[in-house]
């Protein structure tokens, strides 16, 4: 969950007139972040530990030589989420505040960290099954003999160049989203429990009033800030863009398969966009989104965790190996 514009999430909550909304940020706060900042470290300890340093005595994971390359990447994008999730723990857990700085560190490290997991997944399965302009491309099947290295080049060079002018087009839809800041609706959270309610408006709300410096009893107390839009739907599109320019240059020249990376990266910036795009804008509920954002995060890592127990389980017969 982002941070306020006074406190945490679950503390700014507090502080406005629904009960409701109170315990559904809390929630958020204090249940599915901390169990998304926990998982986050133990992939990162155990990942690192099998991709750099020797294999401890119950290894979690068997990695080839050949293989260290592409998961070194996916824990460098797991790092940058992790960067991402504790800028974001600081300003709910220490600062009790949101500001610029954290929310642009925020943004960057997981569009970044985004670009390279997409960036990893790509490398391991071209290794391993697609291997783009190589002799053994699976594209084979369809182009009856590869041509990169023939002066007519991949055969697949117009449909590349296609695809980075449709990206481009996409990365256009987020820069028309509104930037302004986004205050949390407390009121649609209003429990159906009237001496509930009287008690929390009675009891709580005078009692933050009177010992919380800045008590603000309105929804206002919990938003998105403006400078977080601006960087999602401004800038980072604009980084997508340039990353599709110098893919589509790329291929244009005849390197297919590094102009092909470039677009994939541009992709994972995309991603990280729309992604934030849907939950905010789209749906227009701060807590949904924010819900939401927790719960895709807590996916995402175990979605990781159960791709690399598949492809490379500690029970394997290949020994591991590490450099």
């Amino acid at each position: 969950m982002r941070g306020t514009g006074t406190l945490p999430a679950g503390w700014a909550i507090l502080k406005s007139m629904d009960l409701g909304a109170a315990l559904i940020a809390l929630a958020i706060a204090l249940v599915v972040k901390v169990a998304v900042m926990v998982l986050c470290g133990w992939l990162l300890v155990h990942v690192y530990r099998a991709a750099w340093s020797s294999p401890p005595e119950h290894p979690w994971l068997l990695l080839p030589k050949e293989d260290l390359p592409e998961i070194r990447i996916l824990w460098w994008a797991l790092a940058l989420f992790g960067v991402s999730e504790l800028t974001c723990g600081i300003e709910v857990y220490v600062l009790l505040q949101s500001n610029d700085v954290t929310s642009a560190i925020h943004s960057f490290a997981s569009a970044a960290g985004m670009a390279l997991f997409v960036l990893g997944m790509f490398e391991y399965f071209d290794r391993r099954i697609i291997a783009f302009t190589r002799p053994a491309c699976v594209a084979n099947r369809i182009c009856r003999g590869c041509t990169d290295r023939e002066p007519e080049g991949c055969k697949f060079r117009v449909a590349l160049l296609l695809a980075a002018t449709f990206l481009a087009l996409a990365a256009l839809a987020p820069m028309f989203a509104s930037v302004e800041r986004m205050p949390a609706n407390t009121v649609r959270w209003m429990l159906p429990f009237p001496s509930l309610n009287a008690w929390y408006d009675g009891v709580v709300v005078p009692w933050f009033a009177a010992h919380v410096p800045g008590h603000n009893p309105t929804g206002v107390a919990y938003f998105l800030p403006e400078s977080m839009f601006r960087i999602e739907f401004r800038f980072l599109p604009a980084v997508a863009l340039a990353l599709l320019a110098a893919g589509a240059c790329l291929v244009w020249r005849g390197d297919e398969a590094r102009g092909a990376r470039a677009m994939i990266a541009a992709a994972g910036v995309l991603g990280y966009c729309y992604f934030e795009l849907v939950l905010y804008r789209g749906i227009g509920d701060v807590l949904i989104g924010s819900l939401g954002h927790e719960l895709a995060e807590f996916w995402f890592l175990v979605f990781t965790a159960e791709f690399l127990t598949r492809c490379f389980p500690a029970n394997a017969r290949a020994p591991a190996v590490s450099s």
